[in-house]
């Protein structure tokens, strides 16, 4: 597949003119960051099942994103010499995604934290229900507890 030279977009007025592998990395590192900037928002807004929705194309986007870097770095030298205005610009780039992950990772977190918490409590509330009652038999002698099944909860779903 040709690779077109394309002006991308960036928070800088002058964005270089990227050309091959290099174009394709910086195309599919803002999409891929504006498509987990948005998943983050929509779980930030408590819409799982939106952000849900958008997992296929974060997954192919990821698979081509790692693939184009891998050829990337086979063919390091198309970007021009170290420091050179395309390879600042990727890099610049690369830094607002790596803030972006950061920040959708703290998310994610947060939410299985708070999910984890609400199963264990739930948990633990059944199982104070549960829970045998010891009581005195005949001859004033404690009875052993008749067995009881153990209730077990889990939470099956990705985000």
């Amino acid at each position: 597949m040709p690779l077109d030279p394309l002006p991308l977009k960036s928070n800088t007025p002058d964005a270089p003119i990227i050309t091959g592998h290099g174009s394709q990395l910086a195309k599919l590192t803002i999409s891929l960051t504006e498509l987990i900037s948005r998943e983050t928002d929509l779980l930030k807004d408590r819409k799982p099942r939106e952000a849900q929705k958008l997992h296929g194309e974060k997954s192919r986007l990821m698979a081509e994103y790692r693939e184009t870097l891998n050829r990337v770095r086979v063919n390091e030298h198309t970007l021009g010499p170290k420091g050179s205005p395309e390879r600042n610009y990727l890099k610049d780039l690369t830094d607002t995604f790596r803030a972006v992950l950061r920040d959708h990772a703290r998310v994610v977190l947060r939410l299985k934290s708070v999910s984890e918490g609400l199963i264990r409590s739930v948990g633990e509330e059944v199982a104070k229900r549960n829970r045998p009652v010891v009581g005195y038999g005949k001859n004033a002698a404690t009875q052993p507890a008749p067995r009881s099944r153990p209730t077990s909860l889990a939470l099956n779903q990705v985000i």
